[in-house]
């Protein structure tokens, strides 16, 4: 039954908001998909109510429908909304464990949502444990997957009237760089480090031909390397001699020109060839999968990132690309020698803590990030980690992906679609990492012990992987394509084994 009156305009939907569904094929739905467990059972009732005062009532989109018009999309109200349709209550099959409520999930986001009513589903299964699970589906051109983990905390109240704010701030499109005393060297460093390792790229490839090549090029490169880090060093003891106003302009402009080449190093990954070649090759599947592991205590991921100077964020993608290493070492499928795997990543191009528009729709970008693999220790790959997660910050990555993701949006839906393929194949997968709450939270009166949530894949992607933070907790989930990885519990194993590994 309806449960309220019925409002929101029709409107055409934007450009970036209808290229999600035109992307959307059986293989990789478009689909963002979310799932917390409660301590206590969930009643329905109060849930009915909370999802129509907080969603139906602040966000006109979730009462309506995607409509073609030729080639556009608007979207309508649908005059026949029943929520009831939308917000499903159902037993969890016996016997209530994780791995049935990881099945559920799995088969969840196997399927497609009706596209004759709104984009958005949620399903309550009671019998989860003593308490319930809220599995909630909402199509990619409703909102980005970071607005929708807004909605979804929204639905949440803070216990005992706790801080329920995130414990970090993400998004924002302007770079973020790191204080460093002498902004020359650290621009010297970077250029040495690009030379360093295009060079090495280029050698690597040069001695697959023939020695004698690998040693040609060699000489060159150890040249220009040679030259470029004595003007560097000249150059910053040149800048260290100086003082006041010119001090001052010298670090902004070599602060400008670190930043402008970490752009364009990005630019060049995004445009380059594929690190994600060799690993899950073949066309992915319609079924899915779900799993994720045990809580990590923050506390201990804070106090690695305190010892190591780097955060919580650094060390949290480097336990994925430690569990990523052992996954491949148990298959036989490792490396030979340090690679890197390309990942894509959504950054949210307003502050998460903003209000969020009634329209919500998307405000994003996804940007390129190469995690290494086959590196020796844990300490050594959380130190590249670091390096290459700071580079992408000192960057302006997000606000240049987000002019490609426009143009795709934009272009003829064929073209559309051709781009979006070949972008979606600079990655293997998509990595997200959300800051929930601080607090312990509650749903319609019951506590929530842990929520998890994926952001879908494009192309021929076969895994999403979240990294999601609750009350003082942090959860590693992994989404992957039932037929490429069919065991993403050796994933969730391999995490556990890195994070014992990395204590």
């Amino acid at each position: 039954m309806n449960s309220r009156k019925l409002v929101g305009p029709h409107r055409r939907m934007p450009a970036q908001d209808s290229l999600w569904l035109h992307l959307d094929r059986p293989e990789n739905l478009m689909v963002v998909t979310s799932v917390l467990w409660t301590r206590t059972p969930v009643d329905p009732a109060r849930l009915r109510s909370v999802v129509s005062d907080r969603l139906l009532a602040r966000y006109p989109v979730y009462l309506q429908k995607a409509v073609r018009h030729g080639g556009d999309f608007s979207w309508e109200t649908d005059r026949g909304f029943d929520l009831g349709k939308h917000l499903v209550v159902r037993d969890l099959p016996a016997p209530g464990t994780r791995a049935t409520l990881e099945e559920f999930v799995a088969a969840r986001r196997s399927e497609p949502l009706d596209p004759g009513r709104p984009l958005w589903m949620i399903d309550l299964l009671q019998g989860y444990g003593v308490g319930s699970a809220l599995v909630v589906r909402t199509h990619h051109s409703m909102a980005d997957g970071i607005r929708l983990t807004q909605v979804l905390f929204s639905l949440l109240d803070p216990a005992d009237g706790e801080d329920a704010s995130p414990h970090a701030k993400v998004g924002g499109a302007s770079p973020r760089r790191e204080t460093v005393a002498q902004p020359v060297v650290r621009l010297g460093a970077a250029l040495l480090r690009a030379l360093g390792d295009t060079g090495a790229k280029v050698q690597q490839r040069a001695g697959r031909v023939h020695p004698v090549l690998e040693t040609a090029v060699a000489l060159p490169v150890l040249g220009t390397t040679a030259a470029v880090g004595a003007t560097g060093a000249a150059a910053g003891f040149v800048s260290a001699a100086l003082s006041g106003g010119p001090r001052r302009v010298v670090d902004t402009l070599a602060g400008a020109a670190t930043t402008v080449w970490h752009s364009t190093t990005g630019v060049g990954d995004l445009l380059g060839p594929s690190s994600a070649t060799g690993l899950w090759d073949g066309e992915v599947g319609v079924e899915k999968t779900a799993a994720w592991g045990d809580p990590v205590p923050l506390a201990d991921l804070a106090r690695i990132g305190h010892e190591t100077g780097t955060t919580v964020n650094d060390v949290c993608t480097a336990l994925v690309a430690g569990a990523l290493d052992r996954y491949f070492a148990a298959h036989g499928t490792a490396r030979p020698e340090p690679s890197d795997l390309g990942w894509l990543i959504p950054v949210s191009l307003s502050s998460f803590d903003d209000e969020l528009p009634a329209d919500l729709g998307n405000h994003f970008s996804l940007v390129l990030a190469q995690l290494p693999l086959g590196r020796r220790s844990f300490a050594e790959r959380l130190a590249e980690v670091h390096r290459r997660v700071a580079r992408i910050r000192d960057s302006y990555e997000p606000v240049l992906t987000f002019g490609v993701q426009y143009v795709i949006a934009q272009s003829p839906a064929p073209l559309g679609r051709a781009m979006s393929r070949y972008f979606a194949g600079k990655g293997v997968g998509v990595l997200t990492n959300v800051p929930g709450p601080r607090a312990a939270m509650t749903l319609a009166g019951a506590p929530v012990e842990g929520i998890v949530g994926w952001a879908p894949c494009s192309g021929r992607q076969a895994i999403t992987i979240c990294v999601f933070s609750y009350a003082g907790q942090v959860r590693f989930g992994f989404g992957t394509d039932r037929k490429l990885i069919p065991d993403p519990d050796a994933l969730v194993a391999g995490l556990a084994a890195e994070f014992a590994a990395a204590r």
